[in-house]
This record gives structure tokens, sequence and C-alpha cells, in this order.
């Protein structure tokens, strides 16, 4: 959080008029009102970080457990799997 927090402080100070808010989203409930929202809003669910090297070792685990591949777009909160 600390790591992250500083990057957005860092970018933010490039701009003149912009601020970087600080917030810590995961306490107090908000993860769970994230998940709220973004089945409401039927939201994209990705199951990796993002990166290439993420992709690969997410499936690369899926497949020693028997699970398929990750599809690309395929995967959004609130399907029945969610």
């Amino acid at each position: 959080m600390n790591q992250i927090n500083g990057c957005g402080e860092r970018a933010a100070r490039r701009h003149p008029g912009l601020s970087y808010w600080t917030f810590n989203w995961r306490k107090g409930g908000g993860s769970q009102r994230m998940i709220e929202i973004a089945k409401a809003r039927h939201f994209y669910q990705q199951e990796y970080c993002g990166c290439a090297y993420s992709l690969r070792d997410t499936n690369r685990a899926r497949q020693a457990r028997g699970y398929p591949k990750i599809r690309l777009g395929e995967r959004f909160y609130g399907d029945d799997s969610t």
C-alpha cells in the first residue's frame, strides 16, 4: 500500500491542481462494497494482476490443479460463478 501510494503521490505532483487520495478502500467494508457495485454493474472480473507473467503463472497453476486456462474478457462480476 505504501509503494502504491508513493507512486500515486509522485505522479500527482507532476500535474498542478491534481491530488492523489491515499485512502485504504479495503478497510471498513470497502472490499465488500466494491464487489457489490461490480456485481450490480456487471464489471469485468480480471483473474490475475494484469501482467503477462502473472497470466502465465496463474494459467500454469490452474492447469496443475486441473482447472482451465483463463479466457480473457469472459468473466464478469455477477455471473453465476462469482
